[in-house]
């Protein structure tokens, strides 16, 4: 087996595919989760045009004589973000498309992903599913070039255990005199399709407090679509809507000539659905745990209610930063540690 070169972390959301090979937050790529499969002769029929602009809302490839485009591309196709799919379904897809932007063609890659834990079970037959589908080299046709996928090692984790490890990765360099390897802490991962409730004691994972519950992102986007007359829940113009900064939250349906100012309706919405996602949390919490890691796309966004929230319980919570790359940078450092952790091993067994 030659040397792994390069570590690539994949943090498969239901609304974006978060992609890092560094652990600089602004170099994480997202890729809006979208994934529709075409015939071939539809896919080649962009072979001709212009490569030049941002490739992530141009992201096609070729696999196994199948055609697939994915982000972007794939919602103009009419793909949706998939509600309600296993994350397994489009994993090894979602994967090449973040290989195929980081150019990592014709180098050994070790790669680390994350799955919501829904039960023990579940969770290693969708760990051994990835593991087996992604592990090996794969021919593929991205974007027009003939390129090979060489995988060499996988490593699959509890979504949100990433955030965790970002989490106390920042404490110990920036000298905090705080440890969570010390203490029984919770991770909540708000993401699109789930909301990932984990219990680590003193960095031990523990399995039998841990869950995921399936009421996140998506059900915060279907009650705002209510209020908006022909609004898509699952719109990626609405999603970044969402996220920008107030008095920028306009949103305009396929359709209607008149643009939505999210900022008269977002308020009182987010401030219901914090109190829901609150007493979810309460609800669950173990007693022994009072420290609290909010993270994901949805922990950011509702930081600011849920903070209030949790302290009124006499609890501690904490926001991972930067909340929505989290997961993939924390992902990144475990597979930094086993690569290095491999590499002593080989260095000792070569010496003796």
């Amino acid at each position: 087996m030659q040397p792994v070169e390069r570590l690539l972390s994949v943090d498969l959301g239901r609304t974006a595919t978060k992609s890092c090979i560094s652990l600089e937050p602004t170099n994480v790529v997202m890729i809006p989760a979208n994934v529709k499969r075409l015939y071939v002769e539809e896919i080649r029929r962009g072979i001709d045009e212009s490569d030049e602009g941002d490739p992530l809302v141009d992201i096609w490839l070729e696999y196994k004589g199948n055609g697939y485009v994915v982000g972007q591309l794939a919602a103009d196709f009419g793909a949706n973000l998939g509600l309600g799919k296993q994350k397994t379904e489009d994993a090894l897809i979602k994967v090449f498309a973040s290989v195929g932007y980081f150019k990592l063609w014709g180098q050994a890659i070790a790669l680390v992903l994350g799955l919501p834990f829904v039960s023990q079970q579940q969770f290693d037959q969708e760990k051994s599913q990835l593991t087996r589908q992604l592990t090996g080299v794969h021919a593929l046709n991205y974007r027009g070039a003939t390129v090979t996928v060489d995988i060499q090692r996988v490593w699959v984790m509890p979504e949100g255990y990433g955030s965790l490890i970002l989490s106390e990765t920042q404490n110990e360099a920036q000298a905090i005199n705080q440890s969570f390897t010390k203490t029984s802490v919770a991770v909540m991962d708000i993401g699109y399709q789930t909301t990932d409730f984990l219990i680590f004691d003193r960095f031990r994972f523990a399995r039998g407090a841990s869950k995921s519950e399936a009421f996140a992102m998506a059900q915060f986007y279907e009650r705002l679509a209510e209020q908006i007359p022909g609004a898509d829940s699952q719109s990626l113009a609405l999603i970044e809507a969402i996220n920008q900064p107030d008095g920028r939250r306009f949103y305009r349906p396929r359709g209607l000539a008149t643009a939505t100012d999210l900022d008269t309706i977002l308020p009182d919405l987010k401030a219901n659905f914090a109190r829901d996602l609150y007493n979810l949390l309460i609800r669950w919490l173990p007693e022994r745990t009072n420290d609290i890691i909010i993270t994901g796309g949805g922990g950011g966004f509702f930081w600011e209610n849920l903070r209030t929230l949790i302290r009124t319980s006499n609890l501690t919570p904490h926001l991972a930063n930067p909340p929505r790359q989290a997961n993939a940078l924390g992902q990144y450092i475990f597979g930094q540690i086993r690569l290095q952790e491999q590499h002593e091993s080989s260095v000792a067994a070569g010496a003796r």
